[in-house]
């Protein structure tokens, strides 16, 4: 099933967006990530915002969907988008950028993980992921039915799970080079921080609660 991708208005770390898309994606531009859209010949079909740092005009495509909003509104784009996009139809969104610059909204968008992630057996079933190009990470919940999320091996890069609920509880960890066995781990304990890959792939088991898994690239000297 193709996903959503929602390309942001601020990239920290350059992305070369469209080795990520597959040809059926739904693309969703929200403000002035229209202008990186153009720069890398990547064609969206939604635009969604105010509009206040786009610097492109606004397509005269009639495919392309324009969704203008006042800057006074109760939601950021990016919530906007996710209220807008329909689970049934894209469960799986991919959100290129929202990490980095400011630390408000940074914060907002991870915490909005929680919020729009729905587990395997929740109704509207959603994996979000949020990702530049040092960074990615998103949210897994244990509702009572296990979830198990496994994630490829990615080359020098660190692994670390923390918690978005209160407590998230039996949590197992595999595949890195610290495990972990049917614990529990409180909402700012940092003992999961800075793991590292110990094969192809990890594998998280999560009983209950809302985990942040996030996968960094490390400098040269972290990995020594």
């Amino acid at each position: 099933m193709a996903k959503a991708a929602i390309i942001t208005s601020y990239l920290e770390h350059p992305v070369h967006i469209p080795s990520l898309l597959e040809p059926d994606d739904y693309i969703v531009c929200l403000d002035g990530g229209y202008d990186i859209a153009l720069q890398q010949g990547v064609r969206p079909h939604l635009l969604l915002g105010d509009f206040d740092s786009m610097q492109a005009p606004l397509p005269e495509d009639p495919a392309i969907q324009v969704r203008r909003y006042p800057p006074e509104k109760d939601y950021t784009d990016l919530e906007l988008a996710f209220r807008i996009l329909d689970p049934e139809k894209t469960p799986e969104i991919l959100v290129i950028g929202g990490l980095g610059g400011r630390l408000d909204q940074t914060l907002t968008n991870v915490q909005m993980l929680a919020n729009y992630t729905a587990g395997p057996a929740e109704p509207g079933y959603r994996r979000i992921t949020l990702m530049d190009g040092c960074n990615q990470c998103f949210a897994i919940k244990g509702d009572g039915a296990v979830s198990v999320c496994r994630i490829p091996r990615r080359e020098h890069c660190y692994l670390s799970f923390l918690p978005l609920s209160d407590q998230c509880c039996g949590l197992t960890i595999r595949g890195a080079k610290y495990l972990l066995e049917d614990a529990d781990i409180l909402r700012g304990a940092s003992h999961c921080v800075s793991n590292e890959f110990d094969g192809p792939q990890a594998e998280v088991t999560l009983g209950s609660g809302t985990l942040l898994v996030v996968v960094a690239q490390g400098n040269n000297s972290d990995l020594l």
